[in-house]
């Protein structure tokens, strides 16, 4: 099992994402409260703490927070969006206390729509100086990618972008957007991504990266849109290894302990061979349902061959 914590350091960011699920709220974690919770990760034996927002490179104590970790034998990792570690000099500080792995968040190869999303001029640039700073010091560089409605036609096209001028990069993850606590606002909305649209890409991109020999993960994305690269989805890797994850929020919601990884089906879902190790779509519901339902017919054997992937990987 690889359980993975999750601590918000705080909740104010230099971006302004239009799909964000974490917005600003100006809270902050006390460096104390941190180190408890960082305690109990390792009291817990989780395997990574992965600090997040908000984004993290605002806070002062970051170095601090990366010295502890590295002390304490438990891996460290960040989730940024690349405006702070465009400087070098910020970026070595974060090598030099430790850093190990950042995951940069990159939307798109075409610089005006990763702006746009992000909802700040000039932040594509700084992103990709930030790759390059992070892979200069060393830093093991992995790229998260939101999908959605203004990338949903190129994933595959920011896939080869990336690994032709970042050819040390190794890993990719796509999220599926989260709606829930995103903008209100029709821009927002418009967002939304088309599953049946970002399907093809996502297989095309998956199959470029493991023609080059690099992994890669889909979070929130039915199984019966990623056919063939299905070990790859992160909610059927932690029901297949019954993982669990604890992540600690800076809002209403606190802690969340998830241990169950079902985000709610379609009635169809019963047909498929498939349900019991799909997790389907988050927020299906309320915002998702548009969404179609494809039932997969797969021989005990092939479904056999998922999982065995997935303890293999």
């Amino acid at each position: 099992m690889a359980n993975i914590g999750y601590i918000q350091v705080n909740r104010h960011c230099n971006n302004a994402c239009h799909f964000c699920s974490n917005p600003s709220n100006g809270n902050n974690i006390s460096y104390e409260r941190w180190i408890e919770l960082i305690d109990d990760f390792i009291t817990r034996d989780y395997r990574w703490i992965i600090f997040t927002g908000g984004e993290p490179t605002l806070s002062p104590d970051l170095p601090k927070w990366l010295r502890y970790t590295k002390e304490k034998g438990i891996e460290n990792r960040m989730i940024s969006n690349g405006m702070m570690c465009s400087n070098t000099a910020f970026m070595n500080r974060l090598a030099d206390a430790g850093l190990e792995l950042v995951h940069f968040s990159v939307f798109s190869c075409h610089e005006k729509i990763h702006d746009f999303l992000s909802d700040t001029p000039g932040s594509w640039k700084k992103l990709m100086m930030s790759i390059t700073n992070a892979l200069n010091a060393g830093i093991r560089v992995q790229i998260n990618t939101v999908i959605n409605h203004y990338n949903q036609n190129h994933l595959d096209a920011t896939v080869k972008f990336l690994v032709k001028h970042f050819p040390n990069i190794q890993h990719f993850v796509w999220n599926n957007l989260d709606p829930e606590m995103m903008r209100k606002t029709d821009t927002a909305w418009s967002t939304l991504p088309d599953f049946d649209a970002f399907s093809d890409p996502l297989k095309k991109a998956m199959h470029f990266l493991e023609s080059t020999g690099r992994t890669f993960r889909a979070e929130k994305v039915p199984l019966c849109y990623i056919r063939w690269y299905e070990w790859s989805s992160t909610e059927t890797r932690k029901i297949v290894k019954n993982e669990e994850r604890i992540v600690h929020f800076l809002d209403f919601r606190e802690m969340i302990h998830e241990t169950e990884w079902d985000h709610g089906k379609d009635k169809k879902c019963k047909k498929c061979d498939l349900e019991a190790i799909c997790g389907w779509v988050y927020e299906r519901e309320k915002y998702y349902n548009f969404v179609n339902v494809y039932p997969q017919k797969l021989s005990l054997d092939d479904k056999q061959d998922i999982i065995d992937l997935i303890r293999k990987k």
